[in-house]
């Protein structure tokens, strides 16, 4: 790339600098800005010549990468029981027994992962093909699809619509993986836009109390049915879990839920079937709550 001219080219002390002296440090000013910044004044195109890629927004392909949202509510330092264990949301705890350690930084959370490291994967409909920079804050490593890489370092040029598993290991915050050869400052989304964008893998209705999920009605003694519409679109069916859900009788009195399943699916609602012991009637409205209380929530995990 062409260097800038010294200051004094384009201006001294007079009568410097002469007239050709002042016509060849414009001609070298116009070389350097042209070669770093592009020939035509196009925005996209100087964001292409600075390695940083046409976008201005929606730059990190990775989601929570200030480890903000944690609809699991998961415990800094709570030991996995299994390996490839989700934690903070989109990020997994690779070895079985290890942890995640957090707390807050700025806006988000500084992590330290553990030694076998935690990863996300980037869902291949995220990848365009080419170069991508990773960097984060921190002391901690990082590897790309299994390839170690610096911080604020290149990958090879990668497949379109191909998952990319982005992995982290010790001492991080702030992490941000984007298509180009240059590292950019941390993209600082919206809370509710990030959330949203972790809803498209993982969906948690919780309450520390009694809080209502959904609204439906009994159709034998022992079972109720609820369709629950899910924030946005699923990446794929999700499977379900859940704790401390109560449907209520006709009557208004909450029962104990004895298990849940989803008896049909779509991309953006569930169906879902809540058993009790005993004390529904067919036909009857019903409210489903989570945490009759106690604290409850129901899940729909959709995660790579």
């Amino acid at each position: 790339m062409p260097a800038f001219p010294a200051r004094t080219t384009l201006a001294d002390t007079y009568p410097n600098p002469s007239n050709a002296v002042f016509r060849d440090g414009i001609g070298d000013f116009y070389d350097a800005t042209t070669g770093l910044l592009g020939t035509t004044g196009n925005a996209a195109e100087a964001r292409v010549a600075l390695g940083i890629g046409p976008a201005i927004s929606f730059r990190n392909r990775l989601i929570n990468g200030n480890f903000s949202v944690n609809q699991r509510a998961y415990v800094s330092g709570t030991a996995t029981v299994a390996a490839n264990a989700y934690t903070l949301d989109r990020w997994r705890v690779v070895t079985s027994g290890q942890s995640l350690a957090y707390s807050p930084s700025g806006a988000g959370n500084a992590v330290t992962a553990p030694a076998g490291g935690i990863e996300q994967v980037i869902e291949g409909n995220n990848i365009e093909g080419g170069v991508y920079t990773l960097s984060w804050v921190g002391a901690g490593t990082a590897s790309v699809n299994g390839v170690a890489i610096a911080n604020g370092g290149q990958t090879s040029s990668l497949p379109a619509a191909t998952n990319v598993t982005v992995k982290m290991v010790g001492a991080v915050s702030k992490v941000q993986f984007e298509l180009g050869a240059a590292a950019t400052p941390f993209e600082h989304r919206h809370p509710g836009l990030e959330l949203l964008l972790a809803h498209r893998y993982y969906y948690r209705n919780s309450s520390t109390g009694q809080g209502l999920v959904a609204t439906g009605g009994a159709y034998s003694t022992t079972s109720a049915a609820f369709v629950i519409p899910f924030p946005t679109v699923m990446r794929t069916a999700a499977t379900l879990t859940s704790s401390n859900l109560a449907p209520t009788n006709g009557a208004g009195t909450t029962l104990a839920a004895t298990g849940s399943l989803i008896n049909a699916w779509a991309t953006n609602s569930a169906l879902v079937q809540i058993n009790v012991a005993s004390g529904l009637t067919v036909g009857q409205f019903s409210l489903l709550y989570a945490g009759a209380g106690a604290g409850g929530w129901i899940a729909f995990d959709a995660e790579l």
